[in-house]
């Protein structure tokens, strides 16, 4: 069972306020065109994610109600309350029970528990510079998986403040509502300014054309530099964006009024160049940031003061040897918000900012948690990593523990059963409220498909096939030593569920009879796929809803049936890629990013369907461009609270791994 099953995430915001270290390995997917829309013409995940944002901080209080977010593949974001689930994971992440002995000591290499090593940094207090990097860091050669090697690790140290001295910066003249009418702030590389502005004057604020004012700033930095913008003193809400010279977003921050939820927006470049900060209210939306009277509307008038700059921020990195196939876990505590992890040769890291999502980790994880930051990643290969410590001054504490995958010790292979012929669950595991929800067969949505019962066994053949294909075929092909899963068609195989590492999706049911919102739904999201006897659910209600008067038809597959579509293929092949999301959750996988150009079986629900169900951009499906949703390497989902990138594919084949025969 989760740690925590009536708790979910979102921290919406502190997704986009964490963006990846050069993100060149996933470039396809890290930069937007300006002013880009969705494919219906509306705004783009980025400004929907934003504007969600500031309704819910200007509103907040509605609960952290519905589906769990984070293991669920929603219908539709914009109902989702964020921020209050942003509180309810901070509030259980803290106070979960960490893992026990015997847990971890089942998941240690050779089954038992080592000593904790100690390691406290060697960067002088009030110093920086010396052990920023991955490739500048303290080498712990004790810590690992390896014969003799430590597996548990305490790292303590102290971000030291090296913020430049601030000037003050006088205030603007209008317009300075775009990119190319950005004030200049002469910040050349290690400086920091303070000014005070205005949301609502200028040529199109309330006394304008009422358009929307948007104030503007230019900061040039150096490499390994990081760009900080904080908010304060506005009586409205009000954010601030850290972009780039296309107009893409970076970095978000945002102030309530009153005392409430601050955070400051945040950017480390690699590379260094001029970078643009925003600031208005989070109530409005510019569509074009290169054109001043392109915002959604004017909203209330509010005064502002801005500290921005950019300068070498301390950041301590310790660099551990990895096994492939290690499942490494960092939780930081103290005055550090920030931990990641980054592989020697690669730009891209996987991190968090001001989150823990820990306790949807099964109670059979050992991995750590309960921090202000916590991460888990899964290596790719042997080698030096880096697990980094920022976001902060002064000290803190950060658990660092690896351990081999949960199958590796076990001779026992992965089962995947498919149970389509309905069931009684109890919904608990997913945060649900019945004990005894009786879910539907997948016979019972044919007809909705415009299918026969003759069609129950090839469509459930071809939902096989589809799984099949996505967890075991393509994941095989990575060579992982001992590598073994089965899908199991349950119309043609007992039912095993209960016995030692068989898993479940069922395949079936509605959000009627299970009291739950979504399409589909995991009991966990598991990195190292300890716990091997999970349940998930694929609601097929919405999938199989008509088109006409439904408000959500994008989530129905009959809107991407043609007259020439072959529908037992083409439902059974997108039912199987949801099977195989929500199965890549109990093993190990968050959300990836629906609204970008990378297609992933984790992207998460809201948009993007047409990807999921392999309709092709003509959204049509059975022709030539359907193309094939695999497990792939993604940026994170802007609505959850992790940066940089994930290597699906890699987590899930690795959660395969058992000992080989």
């Amino acid at each position: 069972m989760a740690r925590a099953r009536m708790v979910a995430a979102g921290a919406l915001t502190l997704a986009l306020s964490g963006t990846a270290i050069g993100m060149a390995s996933v470039a396809a997917g890290s930069a937007a065109p300006r002013a880009a829309t969705t494919e219906s013409g509306e705004l783009t995940p980025v400004e929907e994610a934003r504007l969600n944002a500031g309704r819910q901080l200007a509103r907040p209080g509605t609960g952290a109600t519905g589906a769990n977010p984070v293991i669920s593949y929603l219908p539709d974001l914009h109902g989702v309350d964020m921020m209050s689930w942003r509180r309810v994971l901070t509030e259980r992440s803290q106070g979960r029970a960490a893992p026990s002995a015997a847990v971890q000591a089942a998941a240690s290499p050779g089954g038992r528990l080592s000593p904790v090593l100690t390691y406290r940094e060697k960067e002088p207090a009030g110093v920086g510079g010396r052990n920023d990097t991955t490739w500048t860091g303290e080498r712990v050669t004790p810590f690992g998986t390896a014969a003799g090697a430590r597996n548990r690790m305490v790292v303590t140290g102290a971000l030291a403040d090296l913020s430049p001295t601030a000037r003050q910066l006088t205030p603007s003249a209008e317009d300075d509502g775009a990119i190319p009418l950005a004030r200049q702030t002469g910040i050349a590389g290690n400086g920091r300014i303070t000014v005070t502005g205005t949301i609502g004057d200028g040529p199109h604020g309330t006394r304008g054309d009422k358009s929307g004012d948007f104030d503007w700033y230019a900061v040039t930095a150096k490499p390994g530099e990081t760009i900080r913008a904080e908010l304060s003193g506005a009586d409205e809400y009000a954010t601030t964006m850290i972009a780039d010279a296309t107009g893409t977003l970076l970095a978000l921050g945002w102030q309530v009024p009153g005392g409430g939820d601050a955070q400051a927006a945040t950017y480390y470049t690699t590379t260094g160049g001029t970078f643009y900060v925003q600031v208005t209210l989070g109530s409005m939306w510019q569509k074009d940031s290169f054109d001043s009277g392109s915002g959604t509307g004017q909203g209330p008038t509010t005064r502002y003061s801005l500290n921005l700059g950019s300068w070498r921020s301390d950041r301590d990195a310790v660099v551990v040897h990895l096994r492939k196939g290690d499942v490494l876990g960092a939780s930081v505590a103290g005055q550090a918000k920030r931990v990641s992890v980054q592989r020697w040769d690669a730009q891209y890291v996987t991190g968090a900012t001001d989150a823990d999502l820990s306790f949807i980790y099964p109670e059979a994880s050992p991995l750590p948690g309960g921090g202000n930051a916590t991460v888990a990643y899964v290596a790719e290969a042997d080698g030096w990593y880096g697990v980094i410590t920022e976001n902060g001054v002064g000290r803190y504490t950060n658990t660092v523990e690896v351990y081999r995958p949960g199958g590796s010790e076990s001779a026992t292979p992965q089962t995947i059963y498919l149970d389509f012929d309905g069931a009684v669950i109890d919904t608990s595991i997913f945060g649900g409220d019945n004990p005894r929800a009786k879910l539907s067969p997948l016979k019972s949505f044919l007809a909705g498909w415009g299918l026969t019962e003759a069609d129950l066994p090839p469509l459930a053949e071809q939902i096989t096939a589809t799984a099949t294909e996505n967890l075991q075929a393509d994941l095989a092909r990575r060579g992982i030593p001992g590598f073994s899963v089965k899908v199991v068609n349950g119309l043609r195989a007992p039912d095993t569920f209960g016995r030692p590492g068989v898993s479940r999706i069922i395949i079936g049911g509605t959000i009627g009879e299970s009291g739950i919102e979504t399409v589909g739904i995991a009991q966990s999201i598991d990195p190292g796929n300890f716990e091997r006897a999970e349940t998930a659910l694929v609601l097929l209600d919405m999938m199989s809803a008509p088109v006409a008067g439904n408000p959500l038809s994008v989530v129905s597959l009959n809107s991407y049936i043609g007259t020439k579509t072959p529908r037992v293929k083409f439902v059974g092949r997108a039912i199987g890629n949801v099977v195989s999301h929500e199965a890549g959750h109990y093993i190990g996988n968050f959300h990836t990013d629906n609204g970008n150009l990378v297609s992933s079986l984790m992207d998460s629900g809201g948009r993007g369907f047409w990807r999921m169900f392999q309709a092709g951009p003509d959204k049509v499906g059975g022709t030539a461009d359907d193309g094939d949703t695999d497990f792939s390497t993604d940026r994170f989902s802007l609505w959850e609270p992790f940066f940089g990138a994930e290597d699906t594919a890699n987590v899930s084949a690795w959660a395969f791994a058992k000992r080989p025969s």
